[in-house]
């Protein structure tokens, strides 16, 4: 009986068929752990891909609205030169040249006279670049809002009256000059006054004077003035 159990034994360890079933199941185990693996970094790479596709389309919409933007900016940036060199009420004379000269009578020689003050009207014209004084009014209009320089001379002789002249604003006394009538010892006299004023487009400057002025040929008594700077 001994014999037998052996041999059952013996059996048993040599059968090779045990043996083969034994390394097929290892084999199968080992290759489903390896698949298993393989598909754990196949959903991996899965989730990253999908990660890396939803930041894509984000960072291309804030690209997007960058250049939404910037396009925005260049406009308002165009537009702003158009119209940043208009700083006037009246734009088209933003590089006015304005200036003109005068004197009191266009031919001959004499006094004016009034006792009042009067509008003292300079018919002689040196200069009217831009044609804003008037030898037919007497006015000077300002064409643009800016800082203009005046002066006004008057001469005075051969009189038995003193003299007074004032330039105006729209009809407001501004600065004066004034003199008594001449003397045997001091027969003739010349007068002189100017200053700067700010004016807007529109506004009116002239001389008004009482009393007696001379001219002549020499024009003794004249009224200048001209555009120093636009506002």
């Amino acid at each position: 009986m001994f014999c037998d159990l052996h041999r059952a034994h013996e059996h048993s360890t040599n059968d090779p068929e045990s043996d083969e079933d034994l390394d097929e199941t290892r084999t199968k185990d080992g290759t489903g752990e390896l698949q298993s693996d393989i598909w754990d970094e196949l959903r991996s790479l899965r989730d990253l891909v999908v990660e890396q596709r939803v930041e894509l389309k984000h960072l291309t919409e804030r690209v997007t609205a960058a250049d939404r933007l910037v396009e925005a900016l260049q406009e308002e940036i165009a537009g702003d030169d158009v119209s940043a060199p208009i700083k006037t009420d009246a734009p088209e004379f933003t590089h006015a040249k304005v200036a003109f000269s005068t004197s009191l009578l266009a031919t001959g020689e004499g006094n004016t006279f009034n006792q009042d003050f009067t509008q003292l009207i300079f018919k002689n014209v040196f200069t009217n670049t831009g044609n804003h004084y008037s030898p037919i009014t007497g006015y000077f209009t300002a064409p643009v809002r800016g800082v203009y320089y005046f002066r006004f001379t008057g001469h005075l002789t051969l009189t038995e009256n003193g003299l007074r002249m004032r330039l105006v604003k729209n009809e407001h006394p501004m600065v004066f000059i004034g003199d008594r009538p001449p003397t045997s010892a001091d027969s003739e006299d010349n007068l002189s006054n100017g200053v700067v004023l700010q004016l807007d487009a529109g506004d009116v400057v002239s001389i008004q004077f009482s009393g007696a002025v001379w001219d002549d040929h020499y024009h003794r008594t004249t009224f200048s003035g001209f555009l120093l700077f636009a506002l």
